[in-house]
C-alpha cells in the first residue's frame, strides 16, 4: 500500500528518457504524468501509517486536526503527515494513543519548496493566505506551476506536493512579489491522513 500510495503523492527527480521516448509527448504533458507514472524517489526511506482525523480545533478548524494515532503506533514529534493529495503538515503532539496535526493552514507553519518547473526555491508559508515566499522580482514563475518540498529540511522528505501557483502580483517589497498557492490537500475536507514514519529521519522541532 505504501509503494501504491507514494506513486501518487511524490514527485520524482526526473522521468526517464526511455519513457520520453516511447510516449513522444509535450513536457507540459510529462509534467502532469510525473505525479501518477514515476517511482518514489525516496527508495526505501519511508514507510505510511494511515490516521483518521477524529477531532478538529474548534477555534482554529483547519489548522489543527486530532487523529487515533499515538506512540504506540511509531508516531513522534514532527513526522511530516500526507494525504492522499499531497502535503498536510506535521504531527505537533504525539499522545500513546492520539495526536495533533499541525496544518499547512496554521498561521505561521512555514516549508522549504521548489517550483518544479523553474527551479526557483522559495518558502511556502500561511499568513493570511498561502504564499510562495522570496521569489524575486526579476524570477519567472507562471500559475499553475507546481511546488514541491524541497528536502531542505530536517523534517520534511523532498518532492511531496504541496501545491500549484494561483495567482502572481507585485509588491511594494524591494525585493519580492507576491506569489499565492493553492494547497494540493484540502483540509476541510479531511478524514483520513498517512503519517511517514521514517527511523533514519531526525525528530527536530527547529527549521522545516
Amino acid at each position: 500500500m505504501a509503494r501504491n500510495l507514494s506513486s501518487v503523492l511524490l514527485y520524482p527527480v526526473r522521468i526517464t528518457s526511455k519513457l520520453v521516448e516511447y510516449l513522444n509527448i509535450s513536457n507540459v504533458r510529462i509534467e502532469k504524468l510525473e505525479i501518477r507514472v514515476n517511482k518514489l524517489t525516496l527508495e526505501n526511506a519511508i514507510r505510511l501509517l494511515k490516521a483518521s482525523v477524529i477531532g478538529r480545533d474548534p477555534q482554529n478548524i483547519n489548522g489543527y486536526l486530532h487523529i487515533d494515532k499515538g506512540t504506540v503506533h511509531g508516531v513522534v514529534k514532527n513526522q511530516p503527515v500526507v494525504s492522499a493529495d499531497g502535503f498536510v503538515g506535521k504531527i505537533k503532539n504525539a499522545g500513546t494513543t492520539t495526536s495533533i496535526v499541525e496544518t499547512i493552514e496554521n498561521r505561521g507553519f512555514a516549508v522549504s519548496a521548489i517550483d518544479i518547473n523553474t527551479g526557483i526555491h522559495g518558502v511556502v508559508k500561511s499568513q493570511t493566505n498561502l504564499l510562495f515566499d522570496y521569489v524575486r522580482h526579476t524570477d519567472t514563475i507562471e500559475i499553475g506551476d507546481s511546488l514541491l518540498t524541497s528536502g531542505m529540511s530536517e523534517v520534511f522528505p523532498k518532492g511531496i506536493l504541496i501545491g500549484t501557483v494561483q495567482r502572481v502580483s507585485e509588491s511594494d517589497d524591494l525585493f519580492f512579489k507576491h506569489v499565492f498557492v493553492a494547497p494540493a490537500a484540502r483540509i476541510n475536507r479531511l478524514v483520513s491522513i498517512y503519517i511517514i514514519l521514517d527511523e533514519n529521519r531526525t525528530t527536530a522541532s527547529g527549521e522545516q
